[in-house]
């Protein structure tokens, strides 16, 4: 099981369609995650079986064997993995049989790069859930985090379908809707999507505060990972009226930690730096290397924190006057400290109100993943 932590999720995209498949593998090839494509249900079944993968992409119509019969199948020989619907032919017969059969989320075609991408990392947490709550065993289940693990993942099963059936209803498979009636529904599907985000950034903080959200150590190039997350960010509606300005160390800027964790610690400054920052202004990312160790600096010229709020923004769900306005859980910095102290560094930020705010990671040479306490 523990060889098994240390690889990259598996992500398994089950189509008759080559483009589709071929498609997805694109979208999916900047998300930290092995893909692996079957073009019918039986090698898709053989691949179950051999290579045990984490979530399951299928198509709802494919030769042979049907969408659904392949879920139930599938589901006898690894009954933890995630399943994920995707189709054309999307109505609420097919998106309620599909959860029958063991589908965990709902993907209409044709999508956006974005939602497919969404779908994939709240399947990823689910699996991360429900196999941390198996590694710990009944022996500890009054754990803390034992506990969170199965309450998210019972709060997040009903949300999941809550949301599968919201988007089916959009997207017109039921019929047409009346205006208003469009209006309720967009709102409950935006609410049921900052609930899953809410319960993702949850369980994130609770592992890292058990010092058990790092799970790998080993080089990591920043200035690598932080130009592809410059450049895919700066493709998303979010980053449409902002300037987003990347600065490379000339001396490289190579940390020893999880590639996957760090990328969350920045994609959330980087985030946050967006929301805060008004239309036409930049956000600047630099990196720096010294003998010392490796600072990234994430630079706005947004609003700005006042001086009696510049620590508790780092306190889980503290949401100060400017952030108020702010969509938010009031996590992502919580969270992105954590990961900073648990690669044996720190998350520091200096503001002046009206001018912004420019956020500091610091990583010590040669430093590396924290034991015990000292990363809470």
């Amino acid at each position: 099981m523990e060889g098994r932590e240390a690889q990259r999720p598996i992500v398994l995209v089950v189509d008759d369609e080559e483009w589709m498949r071929d498609s997805c593998g694109l979208i999916l090839r900047d998300e930290d995650v092995e893909v692996l494509t079957a073009a019918d249900a039986s090698t898709g079944l053989e691949l179950v079986a051999s290579r045990k993968p984490d979530v399951m992409l299928v198509d709802v119509r494919m030769p042979g064997m049907s969408g659904i019969d392949f879920f139930k199948r599938a589901k006898e020989l690894e009954p933890d993995v995630v399943g994920i619907v995707i189709t054309g032919y999307a109505t609420v017969d097919v998106a309620v049989c599909a959860m029958k059969a063991g589908a965990d989320d709902f993907l209409p075609k044709p999508f956006e790069p974005d939602q497919l991408r969404g779908v994939v990392r709240r399947g990823l947490a689910h699996r991360q859930l429900v196999r941390r709550a198996g590694i710990l065993g009944p022996e500890v289940s009054a754990m803390r985090g034992v506990q969170t693990a199965v309450l998210a993942h019972q709060l997040k099963s009903p949300l999941a379908s809550l949301r599968q059936c919201a988007s089916v209803v959009l997207h017109g498979y039921t019929g047409a809707l009346p205006e208003k009636a469009q209006g309720m529904i967009e709102v409950i599907a935006e609410r049921a999507d900052q609930m899953l985000c809410l319960l993702d950034d949850w369980i994130t903080l609770v592992r890292l505060e058990e010092d058990t959200g790092v799970a790998r150590s080993e080089p990591v190039d920043l200035d690598a990972l932080l130009e592809a997350l410059v450049e895919r960010t700066s493709k998303g509606p979010e980053a449409a009226a902002v300037s987003l300005r990347f600065e490379r160390s000339p001396n490289g800027a190579v940390v020893e930690g999880d590639a996957v964790a760090l990328r969350e610690l920045f994609a959330n400054l980087v985030t946050n730096a967006i929301r805060y920052t008004q239309a036409g202004g930049e956000i600047r990312i630099a990196t720096a290397a010294e003998s010392s160790g490796v600072t990234v600096r994430v630079s706005d010229n947004g609003p700005g924190i006042p001086e009696d709020e510049r620590e508790r923004v780092f306190e889980p769900f503290f949401r100060g006057k400017a952030q108020r306005a702010v969509p938010g859980d009031g996590l992502g910095l919580p969270i992105a400290r954590r990961i900073a102290r648990a690669h044996g560094g720190d998350l520091t930020v200096d503001s002046t109100p009206g001018r912004g705010s420019e956020f500091r990671a610091s990583f010590p040479a040669g430093g590396g993943r924290r034991k015990g306490t000292e990363s809470k």
